[in-house]
């Protein structure tokens, strides 16, 4: 059952505190992993988000409620839409994105667990530690290899 989808046409001014108050009107606290794409230059979003809904009924509902629908924020005529994600479930995300160089950047670019279950669900939990250290610093080479501001590859 897939539950990891993009959200895609978001507002680039959307930051991850209200695009995750976006989500939470329609389905409160039933995500367990969030990650809001940044530009690391200009410091605003690229236009999509990773988002895994707790259920499949979570996912649904919030498609329902969205999908389709214009988002109303920051004067933009943007429609919101949606794709299922190549990583499905949280464990699978974790997995990508604790050794990844994303992890060193500024908090609130970083992806973002929450507990998926009891009491605590929808809640902030603490994103597991890097396991693989040349895997993490590969990451990081390759980020910057692929452009280089000022710099023309032929």
């Amino acid at each position: 059952m897939r539950t990891t989808v993009m959200i895609k046409n978001i507002p680039n001014k959307v930051c991850d505190r209200e695009l995750l108050n976006f989500i939470n009107e329609v389905v409160p606290r039933r995500v367990d992993f969030f990650y809001l794409r940044m530009d690391f230059q200009n410091g605003c979003n690229v236009g999509y988000a990773f988002v895994n809904f707790i259920t499949v009924d979570d996912l649904l509902c919030f498609a329902k409620a969205r999908l389709g629908t214009k988002w109303n924020m920051y004067s933009s005529e943007k429609v919101l839409q949606m794709s299922y994600a190549n990583y499905q479930g949280k464990e699978a995300l974790v997995e990508k994105f604790k050794n990844s160089g994303i992890m060193d950047e500024r908090e609130a670019w970083r992806p973002k667990i929450f507990h998926s279950a009891g009491p605590r669900a929808g809640m902030p939990e603490t994103f597991p530690a890097a396991t693989h250290q040349r895997r993490k610093e590969r990451s990081v080479h390759n980020r910057g290899a692929l452009f280089v501001p000022g710099v023309l590859r032929r």
